[in-house]
């Protein structure tokens, strides 16, 4: 791969990816907020700590802000929070080129389509990505679990073939044409976890058992909604999905959870909000999705966290 490859959020999952990309020996460069955090990471000498399986490997990733440099960005994976997606690619709309492409590895929908209508001479690639990861400290990464990468664009198109450096670097990814109806599905599973993990401080094995009779309801409204935008789901397909899920991450922490207990802003208008907006627009009914959500939101005012 001749040109340089730019992660653009130093969160658990843009760590991962720049740690297996660098242990790979690919030229890869972290691309942080703000001068504190360039600061820190050069202070540590610029190193990466991947832990995999109780092993951790020191790795060395380069760090930069998008404002430090004029260099063109051709190759960029996005790994920012959904809220945090459209003011971050601002800093660097300046380095981007013509033939950039982008790889956008939020969670929900909603981001993803801004940044296309925002970016319309770049190719935007969307990504579904079932790893699990966590960060131990600021530069430590933990890969909790190893998932899958499938990724499309909303537009006609084949795999561009710089995408085999991912292969390189171990990252189990597959190119799929119709992208969109992937991401539907991830949603359901996220509207159907995250929430209840963040609203009863639970790891994801108890969401059934927490959740109560709310959760057949909230399932069978998922199940609507993923036929409203033109996703075929039965309803039994769809809950032994969602449970071989809660099964599978049984011990995990959602991210959602992980932001509550941090503090921090959570993607709740990404997951959520984008689920009970676009039922609305399709004309469905989901009683039980709404009343997650207001139930999530007065939890989140309660805690003094942003509700959107």
């Amino acid at each position: 791969m001749s040109e340089p490859l730019y992660i653009l959020g130093a969160g658990s999952l843009g760590l991962l990816w720049a740690g297996r990309c660098a242990r790979a020996g690919l030229d890869c460069r972290l691309l942080l907020r703000t001068p504190q955090a360039l600061q820190q990471w050069q202070a540590g000498g610029e190193a990466l700590l991947l832990e995999q399986g109780g092993d951790t490997t020191t790795l060395r990733v380069t760090a930069e802000l998008p404002s430090s440099s004029a260099a063109p960005i051709r190759r960029l994976i996005v790994s920012t929070k959904a809220w945090a997606v459209a003011e971050a690619l601002e800093t660097l709309a300046h380095r981007l080129q013509p033939d950039s492409q982008l790889v956008l590895l939020q969670n929900g929908l909603g981001s993803q389509q801004a940044v296309s209508q925002r970016f319309p001479d770049q190719r935007v690639l969307y990504a579904s990505v079932t790893d699990g990861a966590w960060k131990r400290a600021a530069n430590h990464v933990v890969w909790a679990g190893i998932g899958q990468t499938l990724l499309g664009d909303p537009q006609p198109g084949a795999a561009p073939a710089w995408l085999e450096a991912l292969t390189q670097a171990g990252i189990d990814w597959q190119w799929t044409p119709d992208i969109l109806p992937v991401l539907w599905v991830k949603l359901a599973i996220n509207c159907a976890i995250n929430p209840i993990t963040a609203l009863h401080d639970c790891p994801n094995g108890e969401v059934p058992d927490r959740a109560g009779a709310q959760f057949p309801a909230l399932l069978a409204d998922l199940q609507v909604l993923l036929a409203s935008q033109g996703v075929s789901m039965t309803l039994a397909a769809l809950s032994e999905r969602i449970t071989r899920v809660i099964q599978a991450t049984a011990a995990n922490s959602s991210s959602m959870r992980q932001d509550v207990h941090a503090g921090r802003r959570t993607e709740i208008d990404f997951i959520l909000g984008h689920a009970c907006r676009s039922a609305r627009q399709a004309g469905v009914a989901t009683p039980a999705l709404d009343a997650l959500y207001r139930q999530l939101q007065a939890h989140l005012a309660r805690l003094g966290l942003p509700q959107d």
